[in-house]
């Protein structure tokens, strides 16, 4: 069977992964080849049984069936073990292929993310990585297949010439079908797949805003869009198996049409003196085989096709073809002092522009506030500075180096975020806080949760920091998240802590202890907030005001009342809410 160059490079890629099994893979090659030469040899012994059977000669009959018995033992044997190692190569491999996949997908840009569904990379994750180490095994087991089958079609070749060669060509036509049935199904095949990650992704919407859905009493809405998918790849499914049905049903008959023909050329040449009864019962039990010789080599071409589709889809992660990676430089800075300048930046999201030419400095150790109306690109900033984004003009410096140069471990491990909705893993609450640092001590975890004002509250629990959370940490409120999110900031230690609206979902009471904590931070950590409330933010050394993603003025509280309407305008409202 030939490979084409796509089908070739993935095989490649994928062996990578199964490498790692070295000792299992010669383990399976050598029950294979053994399994193939006893194969080879067991039909003529059989044969031989057949023969001693119609010419009635009882002594070598059973000295015949007692061999055959034992060589079948053998190969049960074999079959075990060759399903042993089977299993082992395919574990290791899908371990190997979805921790790289895993990587990779952490590699890609936020924008990737953003504008891609989530079923995308979940199926890619889970389905397309179990078919890639399940499908290049299946080409061994099928290769395997086809040699342990060649005995049987070197047997009859050697019986009968014409009954081989009218065999051989009834299974050429069987083969032809089947390439055909393949071809169809392939196409389907693509469509599907794409089908099946917009209905994982969209069960997943489901799955994670059913609280959402049912406040809204959107049951019927996002009802009706999951009863699409599910409708629309459930026919994709169907029209498979309706190909797959129509193309058995004309192989089957095929098949029953080169039986009868069998029957009637094996009747000729008996009349010609051109083949025995025994050789004909011989041949008759055997010309199946040779037909599943090539469908052996039917399924490969089968798994050829699926093995491209998964393949593909699961390198053009791995291999940066379709979806752009995160690129950082290579200059390594241990410790940042705090430093931040913008120099004439812009960005926008696809068309629309968020941030443009905007210019600023902020000093070490200083605490800066940013301010200003919904969407005039205050998080934004935060996203530029933390390199989830990358400037589409101008320059952003970190200690008066190009943020571009740097590497990921020099931005990202220098300063830590709190946004408005952190994302809480479903884990214990440790965990969830040693994500933060994973070597931290309970000591470490507790003084950062007190800071945060929430290590009461943990410790009020059944099973304190062991609490499981919930996807989403469901059984917290948006403040003790919050609270959370803070402390696994603080245990950081980071010389810059950004806090996107950090405090926006606590009580009053609560604010003001974590303000007293921000507060406590002053002077040792460069320090930037992003607030709604201005009430939070009035002790900040510097303050922002923020439109149209510009700058437009900047200075302390009392500065900006006297001379920035927009910032006395926000102020003033602030107060009145």
């Amino acid at each position: 069977m030939c490979l084409n160059d796509n089908v070739k490079t993935n095989l490649k890629k994928t062996w990578k992964y199964i490498k790692s099994a070295k000792m299992n893979l010669v383990g399976y090659g050598a029950v294979s080849i053994l399994e193939a030469i006893i194969s080879a040899i067991l039909p003529l012994l059989s044969a031989k049984v057949i023969l001693n059977i119609t010419n009635e000669v009882i002594n070598q009959l059973v000295i015949s069936a007692l061999v055959v018995f034992f060589i079948e033992i053998i190969l049960y044997i074999m079959y075990y073990f060759k399903s042993f190692f089977y299993r082992r190569i395919y574990q290791k491999t899908l371990i190997n292929i979805q921790k790289s996949l895993a990587k990779e997908i952490l590699n890609l840009e936020i924008a990737e993310i953003d504008k891609n569904s989530s079923g995308l990379f979940i199926d890619r994750l889970n389905k397309d990585t179990q078919d890639i180490a399940g499908l290049f095994m299946e080409y061994t087991y099928w290769i395997s297949y086809i040699i342990t089958n060649v005995g049987v079609l070197f047997t009859v070749f050697v019986l009968n010439k014409y009954l081989f060669v009218y065999a051989l060509i009834s299974s050429i036509v069987v083969f032809i079908i089947n390439r055909k049935r393949i071809a169809k199904q392939y196409e389907v095949q693509k469509e599907l797949k794409v089908l099946q990650e917009s209905k994982t992704g969209l069960t997943s919407e489901l799955v994670r805003g059913i609280r959402d859905i049912k406040v809204l009493n959107a049951n019927n809405t996002i009802l009706k869009q999951i009863n699409e998918k599910i409708e629309e790849t459930t026919k994709k499914e169907v029209k498979i198996i309706n190909i797959r049905n129509f193309y058995n049903y004309i192989e089957n008959n095929t098949r029953a049409i080169s039986d009868l023909g069998f029957i009637i050329i094996g009747c000729f040449l008996y009349n010609k003196t051109l083949l025995t009864i025994p050789t004909f019962v011989i041949i008759y039990n055997y010309q199946s085989k040779i037909k599943n010789l090539l469908t052996g080599m039917v399924q490969l071409s089968e798994y050829n096709k699926k093995f491209s589709v998964s393949a593909n889809r699961v390198f053009e992660i791995i291999d940066n073809v379709k979806f752009k990676k995160e690129k950082f430089g290579n200059v390594e800075i241990k410790k940042l002092d705090g430093n931040i300048i913008f120099e004439n930046v812009s960005f926008g999201y696809d068309k629309t522009k968020i941030i443009n030419d905007m210019s600023f400095e902020i000093k070490p150790n200083e605490r800066i506030a940013f301010v200003g109306k919904s969407g005039t690109g205050k998080t934004t900033i935060f996203n530029l500075i933390t390199r989830l984004y990358k400037s589409n003009k101008g320059k952003i410096l970190l200690d008066g180096n190009n943020i571009n140069d740097l590497t990921c471990s020099t931005i990202r491990d220098n300063m830590s975020i709190i946004t408005q909705n952190p994302y809480i893993f479903n884990f214990s609450i440790k965990e969830n806080l040693l994500m933060a640092k994973e070597n931290a001590t309970m000591k470490e975890i507790r003084e950062a949760c007190k800071m945060a004002c929430i290590d009461d509250y943990i410790m009020s629990l059944p099973d304190k920091y062991n609490t499981m959370v919930g996807e989403n940490g469901v059984i917290l409120s948006g403040g003790q998240k919050q609270r959370i999110a803070i402390a696994r900031a603080l245990l950081m230690k980071t010389e810059i802590i950004l806090f996107d609206e950090a405090t926006s979902a606590l009580d009053n009471e609560t604010q003001s202890k974590i303000q007293e904590a921000i507060n406590n931070l002053k002077g040792e950590y460069t320090i930037l907030i992003v607030a709604h409330r201005l009430s939070t933010i009035i002790d900040s050394d510097r303050i922002f005001v923020v439109e149209d993603g510009k700058i437009v003025d900047s200075g302390s509280h009392r500065e900006l009342l006297k001379k920035s309407e927009i910032y006395k305008n926000l102020y003033n409202k602030d107060l009145t809410k």
